[in-house]
């Protein structure tokens, strides 16, 4: 990717590419109801089931049992990975913030593991990292990004063009639902 000119010397944050595979198996995928769209759009500002029940008038119980049915019908393995993959299929879409702050290339590539839906562990294995290294990178995304979860982390990276997701469909036989 070109870096383009900088104020002040430093050199411009680079956009990292996240390409997302969808499963083969589209027929077990869904559209999300509006109750679940809600809840997936406060998952990614930041709240926990327990404000998002508060908010909504529903139980923590209730919540994690929407959350269980998103990742089903997203094909995700956590809450960040299904902001990501919400975003890429244009189910939620970015809301537009200035440029981030400055993220180094290994803090991109652990947001790009977060976006994957990969633990800390397999985020160190699969970037030759120790698993408290993978910490203390995580913990600097969380005060650039000023966010508290991991799929805050992701949604904030995507809405200031620190990360940018493609849902990849070109595997044969896959696709994505059109979004509600």
């Amino acid at each position: 990717m070109v870096r383009g000119p900088a104020r002040s010397g430093a050199p411009a944050p680079r956009t990292g590419l996240v390409r997302l595979k969808v499963s083969a198996d589209d027929t077990k995928r869904r559209d999300l109801s509006v109750r679940e769209l809600e809840v997936l759009t406060l998952i990614a500002g930041g709240s926990t089931k327990y404000e998002i029940s508060r908010r909504l008038g529903i139980t923590p119980r209730t919540v994690a049992s929407h959350m269980s049915r998103i990742y089903r019908a997203l094909g995700a393995r956590n809450a960040a990975h299904a902001v990501a993959l919400a975003h890429g299929s244009g189910i939620i879409t970015a809301r537009r913030q200035p440029p981030g702050p400055m993220v180094s290339r290994r803090e991109r590539e652990v947001l790009a593991g977060l976006a994957h839906g990969l633990t800390s562990a397999q985020v160190a294995w699969c970037l030759s990292l120790s698993s408290e290294t993978v910490k203390t990178h995580l913990q600097r995304i969380y005060r650039k990004l000023e966010v508290t979860c991991r799929a805050n982390a992701v949604d904030a990276a995507i809405s200031r063009r620190l990360l940018a997701i493609v849902v990849d469909t070109s595997a044969p036989g896959s696709g994505t639902r059109s979004p509600r």
